[in-house]
């Protein structure tokens, strides 16, 4: 395989030692629309492919900022009949997935809500969310809250109106 040159490295590597440089106005939404528009080019194709393990770690960035998404080791196209394994990274897959569905192109959107959070915040997923009683939960505590509806990805009031819709 041979693919581009990305001397950025990888987008969760780069938002923990660079992210708070950003700003929405001059670089995030740029890498936001590169991913959108990555993601619609392969929910597309015919068959559509799903990705279904879009996270920060698997987008790539070129030394002018341009995401490139990869690893497609487990994606698939939507004919395939193996489209119900739970596979992904844990807070990054659609409540559909954790309640068992089949894999559509909307989990992926779920996903990419979730790096458009991590984008944002520069922060892990979920990293601030603490129980009533003030500790950090178990993850299968946080999945439980997502799947129930109670907790989704957190955004900044620095975020556009228009990106906190599609990551909520």
């Amino acid at each position: 395989m041979v693919m581009e040159y990305c001397p950025m490295g990888d987008l969760r590597k780069f938002l923990a030692d660079s992210g708070r440089l950003l700003t929405w106005r001059r670089d995030k939404v740029r890498m936001a629309v590169g991913i959108a528009q990555a993601l619609r080019y392969i929910h597309e194709r015919d068959p559509p492919i799903i990705h279904r393990d879009l996270k920060s770690k698997n987008i790539l960035l070129t030394d002018t900022l341009e995401a490139k998404i990869i690893d497609f080791g487990v994606s698939r196209s939507r004919t395939d009949g193996f489209m119900t394994a739970g596979v992904g990274t844990p807070y990054w897959i659609a409540p559909e997935i954790l309640e068992g569905k089949r894999y559509t192109e909307q989990a992926d959107i779920y996903s990419f809500g979730v790096v458009l959070s991590k984008l944002d915040t520069c922060k892990m997923p979920f990293s601030d969310v603490v129980t009533a009683e003030g500790k950090k939960p178990k993850p299968f505590q946080i999945l439980h809250w997502v799947l129930d509806g109670r907790l989704s990805p957190a955004f900044s009031e620095e975020c556009p109106r228009r990106i906190r819709s599609v990551g909520l």
